[in-house]
C-alpha cells in the first residue's frame, strides 16, 4: 500500500493535469456500461475525498507538533489566556491545530460568552453549543445584533434565528442542571424571535442573574418586571429598551442596586 501511495503521489510531478485528466478519460472510454462508468467515477470521488482527509489530517498533526515546540506556554496557562479571547477569536484558536483545539474546549474558556455582532450571522447551533461547552464555569452571556460605531439609531437589523425557534432550542440548554444558577449576566440585543414566554424561560433557568440588559426586544416592560420579581431576587443591574412599546417611558436603567422583591413588585405597580 505505502509504494502504491508513493508511486500515485509522484505522478503530480511526472505528469502534467492535463494528462491524468486523458488517462482518466480513455479508461471511462473503455468501460463498457454506464453503470460502470458511475461507479468509477464514485470510486474516484471517494479515493479523492479519502486523500484529502488524511492530508488535512496529517497537516493538523504537524502543526500541532509544532506548537507543541514553539508554543512557550503550558496547557493551564493557554488555557488561560483562551478565557480572555473574545467568542470569534476563540472559534479561531480552536480551529488551529489540536492542541488549540484541546485547550479551547475547556469550560473555563466559555465563562463569558460574547455573540454579539453587526450583522446577523450566528444561529441556534453556535449559541447552545457554547452553552454546553460552557457547564458548571457559565457566568455571563451576551447575545443578539448590537449597531455598529458608523451606525445611526434604528439602522440595526434584528437577529433571526434560522434553525428553530429560540424557545425550543434553549429549552434544553438553560434547564440543564450543570448550568442553572450559575448565569450573573445576560444581556440580549435585537432578537426578533425571543417574546415574552421565552424571555420568562431563561429568566426562570436563572435565579442568580445580577444583571440584566434587555434592547429591542418584544416583550412588555409589565411582565418582564413580574418575571423579575418571581425569579431574579439579587438583580442589581437593569436595562431595558423594548422595540414593542414604542412609549418614550420604554428605556428603564437601574444600576447599583439590588432590587429585593418587594422593591420590583413596586416598579411593577408605578
Amino acid at each position: 500500500m505505502d509504494h502504491l501511495l508513493l508511486s500515485f503521489l509522484s505522478l503530480a510531478d511526472s505528469s502534467p493535469p492535463v494528462s491524468l485528466d486523458l488517462s482518466f478519460d480513455r479508461l471511462l472510454d473503455s468501460t463498457p456500461s454506464d453503470a460502470d462508468q458511475a461507479l468509477l467515477i464514485d470510486r474516484t470521488h471517494s479515493i479523492g475525498s479519502l486523500l484529502l482527509r488524511t492530508a488535512n489530517r496529517s497537516a493538523r498533526k504537524r502543526a500541532s507538533l509544532h506548537n507543541s515546540i514553539a508554543w512557550a506556554l503550558p496547557p493551564d496557562l493557554t488555557i488561560k489566556v483562551f478565557s480572555m479571547l473574545d467568542s470569534q477569536s476563540l472559534c479561531y484558536a480552536t480551529a488551529t491545530c489540536w492542541m488549540f483545539n484541546k485547550c479551547a474546549m475547556d469550560p473555563l474558556c466559555y465563562e463569558n460568552i460574547d455573540l454579539t455582532t453587526v450583522v446577523p450571522k450566528v444561529n441556534n447551533v453556535v449559541v447552545s453549543t457554547m452553552i454546553q461547552r460552557a457547564g458548571k464555569s457559565f457566568r455571563s452571556l451576551k447575545l443578539g445584533i448590537v449597531p455598529g460605531p458608523t451606525s445611526s439609531p434604528g439602522s440595526c437589523q434584528p437577529l433571526v434565528y434560522t434553525i428553530q425557534n429560540f424557545v425550543d432550542v434553549f429549552s434544553f440548554s438553560w434547564n440543564e442542571k450543570k448550568t442553572r444558577a450559575l448565569l450573573w449576566r445576560l444581556h440580549l440585543y435585537n432578537i426578533e424571535r425571543m417574546d415574552n414566554t421565552s424571555l420568562c424561560v431563561a429568566l426562570a433557568a436563572y435565579p442568580s442573574l445580577l444583571d440584566l440588559e434587555i434592547v429591542g426586544l418584544h416583550v412588555e416592560l409589565r411582565q418582564t418586571f413580574m418575571s423579575v420579581s418571581s425569579n431574579c431576587h439579587l438583580i442589581e443591574r437593569l436595562f431595558f429598551e423594548s422595540s414593542k412599546t414604542g412609549r418614550d417611558d420604554s428605556s428603564l436603567s437601574l444600576r447599583g442596586f439590588k432590587l429585593h422583591d418587594y422593591k420590583v413588585r413596586i416598579l411593577v405597580k408605578v
